[in-house]
């Protein structure tokens, strides 16, 4: 609504009934910033993973807020010109690309726990198993390491910028499993403080594409616009996150990809 110094005023009085309440500490970081107070928009952000260091929100407001006040911006603009090779039309079409598989890494996966599709509450559905959580990168394996490091590279030279990884996972999807159209936008992306979604991107990489000799290959069904691709092993594919995606699988072996969830900064 525009009434800063009445937010302000409220969150430093939940600050006072309870001192210890992050959440409130990180949304005065937010008002402190778009009010131009920089220096105590990043010590109130500091609070608050201070007293809640794995909340991954508070980490990713931190950096966004760091970067912007070295830049002296207030919003992050990606500018698609810089390099015409790698971003022309990335607002509008994918940008793929290919590496290698390595056994030892779908092995990896295979050993890890993981939830039926069917127990989750996102776009997820039918046949199939996933990371019990969106932190795969933080698994200390030699595979998954290895793998979140090119791929950190990968999408940093992609995006020409830092990045901030805020989700990493994997699907096992077999015969009848799939996602519904979705999004990977969630409500700090909206939050008009920073206007996020538009320097999210959303990466997908293929490690084993299944059996493709059936009526739903597992095609990535991109929309607005319409566009189909087919994946082949060791393909990967980055697109703006709030790009409309699905995808359904009914081949007869494991369809396993890995996904990630960025922002540029």
């Amino acid at each position: 609504l525009g009434r800063l110094e009445e937010a302000e005023a409220s969150y430093r009085q939940a600050i006072a009934l309870k001192p210890n309440y992050s959440l409130a500490h990180s949304n005065l970081a937010k008002v402190l910033f778009i009010s131009g107070h920089n220096d105590l928009a990043i010590e109130s952000i500091g609070k608050a993973s201070a007293l809640d260091p794995a909340e991954k929100e508070f980490k990713l407001i931190s950096r966004v807020i760091k970067t912007r006040v070295s830049r002296g911006e207030t919003e992050t603009v990606i500018d698609d010109t810089r390099d015409t090779d790698a971003l022309v039309g990335f607002g509008s079409r994918p940008i793929i690309y290919n590496r290698a598989v390595e056994p030892e890494l779908i092995k990896s996966l295979y050993g890890m726990n993981s939830t039926e599709f069917n127990k989750t509450v996102d776009a997820r559905f039918g046949e199939g198993k996933c990371s019990q959580d969106f932190d795969l990168f933080q698994d200390s394996s030699f595979p998954i390491q290895k793998l979140a490091e090119d791929l950190t590279k990968i999408m940093t030279e992609t995006v020409k910028s830092e990045i901030f990884i805020y989700d990493s996972f994997f699907n096992i999807m077999g015969a009848g499993g799939g996602t519904t159209p979705h999004k990977h936008i969630n409500h700090l992306d909206v939050d008009t403080a920073f206007n996020l979604s538009k320097q999210k991107y959303s990466l997908v990489y293929y490690l084993a594409v299944g059996d493709q000799d059936c009526s739903e290959p597992g095609t990535l069904k991109l929309y607005e616009p319409v566009e189909d691709i087919l994946p082949c092993e060791g393909m990967m594919v980055i697109i703006p996150a709030n790009r409309r995606h699905s995808a359904v699988y009914n081949g007869v072996t494991d369809r396993v990809m890995v996904g990630v969830n960025f922002y540029s900064l």
